[in-house]
């Protein structure tokens, strides 16, 4: 009996071990460089399914950058920081919820330089009051300069594929309300252009 609870004592142990990780002790927004006053440890059961930093590369954590909106509490993992937010001074990063045929077969990767371009859609061009209209309108013409930030993976039930994407600040704002429409396209540029 006594050797029946010593295995069980044992066992239980090692059912509840316990990991010290990071955690996140204050809200980080995206693109700010972390500091040790971000940062707190958190003592967690041990579950393989987690992949929380260990507290011991704290030191190595510290001076990295957000490349989440990081929120106090949980728990911060390898995905959410990196070396560089990959933005500079005046770029925003929208979001372009494409389907097929509004980016090239060959798919896009971070770091390529895009243009986009407006697309009539299915109705036309619409003008400001939303009526739809068959006449061009000057912006649809515009082109605008754009670099992948990140490709996300295709959603089976929508079909949409989420391409993030750097641009000019004085661009960002109609970047958006042009991805809500859905009517674009990316067009691939080729290196060094």
């Amino acid at each position: 009996m006594l050797l029946g609870g010593l295995l069980a004592l044992a066992a239980g142990q090692m059912l509840t071990a316990h990991t010290e990780v990071l955690a996140v002790a204050r809200d980080v927004p995206l693109g700010s460089t972390i500091t040790t006053e971000d940062l707190a440890v958190a003592n967690v059961t041990s579950d393989p399914n987690l992949s929380p930093i260990p507290a011991s590369q704290r030191s190595q954590i510290v001076g990295m950058v957000a490349q989440v909106p990081l929120t106090r509490g949980e728990l911060l993992t390898g995905a959410q920081v990196g070396p560089d937010s990959g933005f500079a001074a005046g770029e925003m990063l929208v979001a372009l919820p494409l389907k097929e045929g509004q980016f090239p077969a060959r798919g896009l990767s971070p770091g390529q330089r895009v243009l986009i371009v407006a697309t009539p859609g299915s109705t036309g061009s619409t003008i400001g009051s939303g009526t739809p209209t068959d006449e061009p309108r000057g912006d649809r013409d515009q082109q605008i300069d754009a670099t992948v930030a990140e490709v996300g993976p295709l959603n089976q039930a929508t079909q949409v594929t989420v391409v993030d994407v750097r641009v000019s600040a004085d661009d960002g704002v109609q970047v958006a309300e042009l991805a809500s429409t859905g009517n674009l396209a990316l067009i691939l540029l080729p290196a060094g252009r």
